[in-house]
Protein backbone atom coordinates (compact mmCIF):
# COMPACT_ATOMS: atom_id res chain seq x y z
CA UNK A 1 0.00 0.00 0.00
CA UNK A 2 2.74 2.35 0.74
CA UNK A 3 4.31 2.13 -2.93
CA UNK A 4 0.52 2.92 -3.91
CA UNK A 5 0.45 6.31 -1.74
CA UNK A 6 4.26 7.25 -3.07
CA UNK A 7 3.65 6.83 -6.52
CA UNK A 8 0.24 7.72 -7.40
CA UNK A 9 1.12 11.28 -6.58
CA UNK A 10 3.64 11.04 -8.89
CA UNK A 11 1.85 9.57 -12.02
CA UNK A 12 -1.00 12.79 -11.31
CA UNK A 13 2.14 15.12 -11.95
CA UNK A 14 2.96 13.14 -15.13
CA UNK A 15 -0.44 12.96 -16.24
CA UNK A 16 -0.64 16.82 -15.61
CA UNK A 17 2.23 17.89 -17.01
CA UNK A 18 1.71 15.93 -20.19
CA UNK A 19 -1.30 17.22 -20.73
CA UNK A 20 -0.52 21.05 -20.10
CA UNK A 21 2.40 20.87 -22.29
CA UNK A 22 0.09 19.17 -25.03
CA UNK A 23 -2.61 21.95 -24.46
CA UNK A 24 0.02 25.09 -24.44
CA UNK A 25 1.76 23.44 -27.73
CA UNK A 26 -1.50 23.23 -29.47
CA UNK A 27 -2.82 26.35 -28.46
CA UNK A 28 -0.27 28.82 -28.55
CA UNK A 29 3.08 26.62 -30.06
CA UNK A 30 1.28 26.13 -33.51
CA UNK A 31 0.60 29.66 -35.65
CA UNK A 32 -1.89 28.87 -38.68
CA UNK A 33 -0.51 29.11 -42.10
CA UNK A 34 -1.92 31.33 -44.57
CA UNK A 35 -2.48 32.54 -48.04
CA UNK A 36 -3.44 36.66 -48.02
CA UNK A 37 -3.50 38.93 -51.31
CA UNK A 38 -2.81 42.42 -51.23
CA UNK A 39 -0.95 45.62 -51.87
CA UNK A 40 2.29 45.81 -50.41
CA UNK A 41 2.35 48.48 -48.07
CA UNK A 42 5.21 51.16 -46.40
CA UNK A 43 3.51 51.09 -42.70
CA UNK A 44 4.79 54.72 -42.10
CA UNK A 45 3.03 56.76 -44.64
CA UNK A 46 0.02 54.23 -44.58
CA UNK A 47 -0.23 54.70 -40.98
CA UNK A 48 -0.05 58.60 -40.70
CA UNK A 49 -1.10 59.75 -44.10
CA UNK A 50 -3.12 57.03 -45.13
CA UNK A 51 -0.38 56.35 -48.40
CA UNK A 52 -1.10 53.79 -50.48
CA UNK A 53 -1.57 52.56 -54.33
CA UNK A 54 0.56 53.21 -57.38
CA UNK A 55 1.09 57.36 -56.99
CA UNK A 56 2.95 56.16 -53.74
CA UNK A 57 4.81 53.75 -55.18
CA UNK A 58 8.39 55.75 -55.29
CA UNK A 59 7.77 57.02 -51.60
CA UNK A 60 7.45 53.14 -50.51
CA UNK A 61 10.00 51.97 -52.25
CA UNK A 62 12.65 54.24 -50.37
CA UNK A 63 10.80 53.73 -46.98
CA UNK A 64 11.03 50.00 -47.18
CA UNK A 65 14.06 50.25 -48.48
CA UNK A 66 15.46 52.45 -45.16
CA UNK A 67 13.87 49.36 -43.13
CA UNK A 68 10.47 50.85 -42.19
CA UNK A 69 7.90 48.52 -41.67
CA UNK A 70 6.29 47.11 -44.27
CA UNK A 71 2.50 45.75 -44.65
CA UNK A 72 0.15 43.86 -46.86
CA UNK A 73 -3.88 46.09 -47.29
CA UNK A 74 -5.91 43.25 -48.48
CA UNK A 75 -9.07 44.27 -51.09
CA UNK A 76 -11.41 44.05 -47.62
CA UNK A 77 -9.58 46.82 -45.85
CA UNK A 78 -7.28 44.40 -43.47
CA UNK A 79 -3.80 45.22 -42.68
CA UNK A 80 -0.97 42.73 -41.46
CA UNK A 81 2.22 43.18 -40.48
CA UNK A 82 4.78 41.63 -42.66
CA UNK A 83 7.45 40.12 -40.40
CA UNK A 84 10.68 38.61 -41.70
CA UNK A 85 11.08 34.86 -41.20
CA UNK A 86 14.76 34.09 -40.13
CA UNK A 87 15.16 30.94 -41.83
CA UNK A 88 13.53 32.02 -44.75
CA UNK A 89 14.86 36.02 -44.83
CA UNK A 90 14.88 35.85 -48.95
CA UNK A 91 11.23 36.00 -49.34
CA UNK A 92 11.03 38.88 -47.02
CA UNK A 93 13.06 40.70 -48.85
CA UNK A 94 10.97 39.62 -51.96
CA UNK A 95 7.67 41.37 -50.71
CA UNK A 96 9.76 44.32 -49.56
CA UNK A 97 10.90 44.95 -53.00
CA UNK A 98 7.15 44.72 -54.24
CA UNK A 99 6.26 48.11 -52.58
CA UNK A 100 2.46 49.10 -53.80
CA UNK A 101 2.27 45.86 -55.77
CA UNK A 102 -0.32 43.11 -55.52
CA UNK A 103 1.07 40.37 -54.36
CA UNK A 104 0.03 36.97 -52.00
CA UNK A 105 1.70 36.32 -49.31
CA UNK A 106 1.94 32.72 -47.48
CA UNK A 107 3.01 32.54 -43.70
CA UNK A 108 2.59 31.97 -40.15
CA UNK A 109 -0.64 34.10 -38.76
CA UNK A 110 0.28 35.86 -35.56
CA UNK A 111 -1.85 37.74 -33.40
CA UNK A 112 -0.10 39.87 -30.63
CA UNK A 113 -2.02 42.39 -28.46
CA UNK A 114 -4.54 43.58 -31.19
CA UNK A 115 -1.60 43.56 -33.74
CA UNK A 116 -2.17 41.02 -36.93
CA UNK A 117 0.78 39.57 -38.44
CA UNK A 118 2.11 37.45 -41.19
CA UNK A 119 5.84 35.87 -40.63
CA UNK A 120 6.34 35.71 -44.31
CA UNK A 121 7.08 32.83 -45.88
CA UNK A 122 6.51 32.87 -49.95
CA UNK A 123 5.64 35.39 -51.89
CA UNK A 124 3.70 35.19 -55.27
CA UNK A 125 3.87 38.79 -57.29
CA UNK A 126 0.83 39.83 -58.86
CA UNK A 127 -1.30 37.99 -56.62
Amino acid sequence: MKTLKTSLPKVAATVLLAGLSALSMSAFGQAKTMSVKGEVLDMSCYMSKGAKGAGHKMCAEMCLKKGLPAGLLTSSGQVYLLVEDHDKADAYKTAINHAADQVQITGKYANKNGVQALVVEDVKVGG
